[in-house]
């Protein structure tokens, strides 16, 4: 029997942050304050990040529910969600 992993407000951010700089983002320009809307990345690598993050922990998010969120915000909601499984 496995124990169940926890998931950390860290963990989240640095697999968001590597998806990013993969993505071409420059790394000193993310921080938890930084909002999608500002960053120039398109559908398709939102796309992509939004899967990662419900391969990677279960929860699913919608591309347009980003609109306006920080990434701060969106590991606070990727943590509450994988909490709640």
């Amino acid at each position: 029997m496995s124990l169940p992993t926890v998931v950390t407000a860290e963990a989240v951010h640095e697999l968001i942050r590597a998806e990013l700089v993969d993505l071409g983002i420059p790394e000193e320009t993310i921080s938890p304050e930084t909002k999608f809307d500002t960053m120039e990345i398109d559908s398709l690598d939102v796309a992509d990040l939004m899967s990662t993050i419900k391969r990677e922990y279960g929860v699913d998010i919608r591309r347009a529910e980003l609109a306006g969120v920080s990434i701060g915000e969106l590991v606070d909601r990727v943590v509450a969600g994988a909490s709640s499984r």
